[in-house]
């Protein structure tokens, strides 16, 4: 039993402090897009429709600590799907949520993470398909007519924000420590091969 002891106790150091905490919310954000508002600089993908369907931001959050950001942008109101959105951080694009087809069963949904530093920053979201009103979905359709209509829906959508620490650096102390568990791993190894 005690032959065990060692590269037991050499596994767990290896092991141990290797789970991250569980990201800091920041607060989530009930908004509506709008084809009376600008889409936000740096959109993308735009329809005839011209540079529409942003939330009226920039809006400010306040991130605890310098670490990574976790955006979710999401519909808030699920009754057409198609909506496809253009997240921003502040000022610079983090990309697109999933192309979805119009009038279908699934929904836009997309997750989002960019380094930001503590304090203000800032976050806008873009409704691409408000650019295509009057006009055929870039993401084809569900049904068998693809004119993405005036009142389209979900125009509303929620964006949630959270954030995680950087990955931490090893102090010197957990360093030795891993060092330590790596040399009595490989006396062990190699005792066990001269059995």
């Amino acid at each position: 039993m005690n032959r065990f002891l060692l590269p037991g106790a050499a596994l767990m150091s290896l092991v141990s402090g290797g789970a991250g905490a569980a990201p800091t919310p920041i607060g989530t954000f009930p908004e509506n897009a709008r084809t009376t508002n600008a889409a936000p600089t740096g959109s993308t993908g735009l329809g005839p429709g011209g540079a529409v369907g942003g939330i009226g931001g920039p809006y400010t959050f306040t991130a605890p600590f310098t670490g990574t950001l976790i955006m979710k942008v999401q519909p808030q109101v699920e009754s057409t799907a198609g909506d496809v959105y253009q997240a921003f951080v502040d000022g610079k694009s983090l990309g697109f949520t999933p192309g979805v087809p119009l009038f279908g069963t699934m929904f836009s949904v997309g997750t989002f993470t960019t380094p930001v530093s503590a304090g203000p920053n800032t976050f806008d979201v873009n409704d691409q398909i408000l650019s295509y009103i009057g006009f055929p979905s870039p993401y084809g359709s569900a049904q068998t007519f693809n004119t993405v209509f005036a009142s389209f829906n979900p125009n509303a959508l929620l964006v949630t924000l959270s954030e995680e620490l950087p990955a931490a650096v090893p102090e010197p102390r957990s360093l030795a420590t891993f060092a330590l568990a790596l040399v009595a791993f490989c006396c062990f190894w190699r005792r066990r091969k001269a059995e």
